[in-house]
């Protein structure tokens, strides 16, 4: 590297005035020890190491480095390789194996060798695909490993991550991780994903489905070992005698946050996958017959309290039954049918502050029914969100890939409404159909019908296309209109459009979004929050690049904007409604330590138009119109931050704070009513006294006091404390203890204070607030070897809290005694 192109803290590129103030007072690069140790991970890995054991006691058959670009293999292959899987490595078979070596750091630096040693091993059987790792770690203290339940520990434990494109066709490939224990996690990953907040913060992984495979791990003096097997029912493969996988292996460490692969990565395209390694030779794969029935028995007991009496009213023991099926009718092609599923093996989501959030929150998918074949049915904007199906008695599904074309169709008769008194049975259907154009490019359709009868229904067609161009560009297009119909009004249409340009680098990136949602368009299978808008969204942000083991490792300056308008005004070239600018400062920090600080200004200019059917109470028995003072909506200010650290072995913790300026709305109008400021926070601390016991603990708060006379206009505080003792990798007994205090005072007219109504049809109502101080505890012990076999007993009592987190009158409200047993047969 040019040394002149650097500065005392190892940046690469240009420094920024703002760079050296935030970085003047911190302390220069690497220490001494830190280089040393950096040299040492540059040695040829390969060389003889007397104090560490060789794999299977005798040299692997093929070497792969993938420093060396040696990351083509020839899958080895043993007819009966008779390995236990216990995460020693010391079966004979292992010495037939390929060997993979030579990692490299991606982040924070990418392409030097990786500070630790990593050898994989990898053999093919009949049956299944096997994986053998050491791990090298000259300071094994230091290794972080927790035995929890699955899919748990991504972003807390070490790990080592498989990744198989079985299709090679570079847009989805399973995520197999384990941590030194062997503990599970797994999904998919599917390019063009984006997360819960518009953008995936790490690689764009599902991480709700489940498979079936096996794991062991042990933790060492020099490191720690892992076992893995895949069998070839718990994938989907093309229908092809002769076959071409991608396979790439990472690895974390996150006492330093340093991440590891073995074919080389970097941030400069758009597509990961596209850099993965290939494994070829893969010749006459045998799925075998692939059923799998997975009966399940729930019984529960409900109560209700009674205040008069002070004592419960239980109800009878109920019980339900419900079958899940699975069938392969090909490698690449599965039917799933289900009667009557049951979700109350899904831990309850956490509480969301929704006091002032004029639009649906969005809940991940965590159903296993609807899990299967979700690599088909995401988009990079929610036309189909499968929690729409609220309770469905019956579906089916057939999902899978036939040569470049994925297809996917998904049916069910949903249950809206209480059982006994039921509202409607709508029956859903869902056809989704995506095509393979040239190397990571695709194209796809949609269509979407929810009909409660004949004459009612909601129905969606669209179209979108990702294309990727020279490799770091991405250009996403979406279309769409719905037609919904009911018996009491005309029928509805609408229109959605989406453009989305992205640019991936490992410095400089940025992406500009356009969403256009018409007034009357309606996705009622999917999740479409703010509809009759228009939305212009960019991000552009600069990553200086200092040395591994600096002070500071990245720091990262960004700049966000966004812009909302109505949709006519829009496209009658008004002015916006809404916009917010942000600014923030990344900085990567020693350690896997990192701090954010970014300031905010928004602005609100909502038309007289929007404020119809608002009126204020004159105190006389009469109303007037409401009108909007728009001065204080001309510029509010913001500042927030954000702090991870997960560097300490014992406890580990994130800080979000923000204190701003922000308009207190109408949440059946979406208008903003008068100026608040006040804070919001979202604190959460993991601690892990052993490995066996984990605590976590979160708060999340937010509070706006009004600027017209002080008052409080909102508040909520939602505290959770989850405990989980893990016996061992099948069976915990878990705690959750939740608190909901989520507060508004009825709206007022700042300039008078005089009460808000709501007029519709000459009919007028208080625009009232609300006050909840829910109070829940949930106990759980469960077992669960396999995902699908499972049995658990539990118990919750719901509770209300007289004054908000005051303990002092805690009443009980329900309380519910609940036990499952299924076992997943598999053929």
């Amino acid at each position: 590297m040019d040394v002149a192109a650097r500065d005392d803290f190892g940046l690469r590129g240009p420094m920024t005035l703002l760079a050296a103030i935030a970085l003047a007072s911190l302390a220069p690069g690497p220490t001494p020890a830190m280089a040393e140790s950096r040299a040492g991970a540059q040695q040829d890995i390969l060389a003889p190491r007397p104090d560490r054991p060789t794999p299977g006691g005798t040299p692997a058959a093929v070497v792969y480095s993938g420093l060396e670009g040696q990351i083509d293999i020839a899958a080895p292959r043993a007819a009966d390789p008779d390995i236990a899987i216990d995460g020693r490595l010391d079966d004979a078979a292992w010495s037939e194996a390929a060997l993979l070596t030579g990692f490299s750091q991606f982040d924070p630096t990418e392409g030097i060798p990786a500070t630790q040693e990593t050898e994989v091993l990898l053999l093919i059987s009949e049956d299944a695909i096997y994986f053998g790792v050491r791990a090298f770690d000259d300071n094994p203290g230091g290794i972080r490993a927790t035995l929890g339940e699955r899919d748990t520990f991504y972003r807390t434990d070490d790990y080592i991550q498989f990744v198989l494109d079985t299709f090679n066709d570079q847009r989805q490939a399973y995520s197999i991780v384990a941590n030194p224990l062997g503990v599970q996690q797994d999904g998919l990953w599917i390019e063009g994903r984006v997360g819960r907040f518009g953008r995936n913060f790490g690689p764009p992984i599902d991480w709700n489905p489940d498979f079936v495979w096996d794991s062991e791990g042990q933790v060492e003096d020099w490191g720690y070992a892992l076992e893995v097997r895949i069998p070839f029912k718990s994938i989907r493969f093309p229908e092809s005698n002769d076959q071409e996988w991608g396979l790439q292996v990472f690895r974390k460490i996150q006492r330093t946050g340093f991440d590891d692969s073995w074919a080389p990565v970097t941030k400069d395209v758009a597509n990961r996958l596209t850099l993965s390694g290939s494994l070829t030779g893969l010749r006459d794969l045998d799925r075998g017959l692939f059923l799998e029935l997975n009966p399940v028995l729930t019984g529960t007991r409900q109560g209700t309290y009674d205040a008069g009496a002070k004592a419960f009213e239980r109800e009878p023991v109920s019980g339900e039954f419900g079958l899940n099926a699975k069938y392969g009718l090909t490698s690449n092609l599965t039917l799933d049918g289900t009667y009557n599923p049951d979700f109350s093996q899904v831990e309850a989501d956490a509480g969301q502050i929704a006091v002032n959030e004029r639009f649906a929150l969005f809940f991940e998918e965590k159903r296993p029914f609807f899990l299967e074949g979700t690599e088909i049915f995401t988009m990079p904007k929610n036309l189909v969100y499968t929690r729409s199906v609220i309770n469905p008695v019956a579906g089916a599904k057939l999902s899978g890939k036939v040569g470049g074309f994925q297809l996917g169709y998904l049916g069910a008769v949903d249950e809206v409404g209480d059982s006994g008194d039921l509202v409607e049975r709508p029956v859903v259907n869902l056809l989704r159909a995506r095509r393979d154009l040239g190397s990571a490019s695709t194209l796809g359709m949609v269509y979407t019908d929810r009909t409660t009868s004949g004459d009612e229904y909601n129905r969606m067609l669209g179209f979108d296309g990702r294309f990727v161009m020279a490799r770091r560009y991405t250009l996403t297009v979406i279309g769409a209109g719905s037609r919904t119909a009911t018996t009491s009004s005309d029928d509805e249409t609408g229109s959605y459009l989406s453009l989305q340009f992205q640019r991936a680098s490992p410095t400089l990136t940025f992406n500009l979004d356009l969403e256009d949602v018409a007034h009357g368009f309606d996705a009622a299978s999917g999740l479409i929050p703010r509809v009759g808008d228009t939305r212009l969204q960019s991000r552009l942000e600069y990553n200086f690049r200092g040395e591994p083991g600096a002070l500071v490792e990245q720091f990262r300056p960004g700049f966000d904007a966004s812009f909302f308008w109505d949709h006519d005004s829009f496209w009658g070239r008004e002015v916006f409604e809404e916009a917010e600018v942000r600014y923030g400062v990344t900085t990567s920090l020693r350690n896997n330590i990192t701090v954010l600080l970014a300031a905010t200004a928004r602005r609100y200019d909502f038309g007289a138009a929007d404020y119809d059917g608002l009126f204020v109470d004159d105190g006389r028995g009469g109303a007037t119109p409401f009108v909007a003072d728009q001065d204080p909506f001309g510029l509010l200010h913001g500042l927030g931050g954000f702090f991870w650290v997960n560097s300490w072995d014992k406890l580990r913790g994130r800080v979000r704070w923000g204190y701003s300026q922000d308009a207190v709305f109408d949440l059946r109008y979406g208008v903003p009513i008068e100026v608040g400021t006040g804070w919001d926070a979202d604190i959460a601390a993991y601690a892990y006294p052993t490995r066996h016991l984990s605590a976590e603990l979160g708060l999340r708060y937010q509070s706006l006091v009004r600027e017209s006379d002080g008052t409080l206009a909102l508040e909520a505080v939602i505290p959770r404390i989850k405990t989980q003792y893990q016996f061992n990798r099948a069976l915990f007994l878990r705690t959750i203890v939740e608190y909901g205090a989520q507060m508004r005072r009825d709206l007022v007219d700042p300039a008078t204070g005089r009460p808000l109504l709501g007029c519709s049809s000459g009919d007028c109502s208080l625009r009232s607030g609300s006050d909840a101080n829910d109070f829940g505890i949930e106990t759980l012990l469960s077992y669960e070897p396999t995902p699908g076999t499972v049995f658990f007993v539990g118990y919750s009592r719901q509770m209300e809290d007289t004054e908000r987190l005051r303990f002092r009158d805690v009443r009980p409200t329900a309380d519910g005694l609940f036990a499952k047993v299924s076992y997943r047969f598999r053929r």
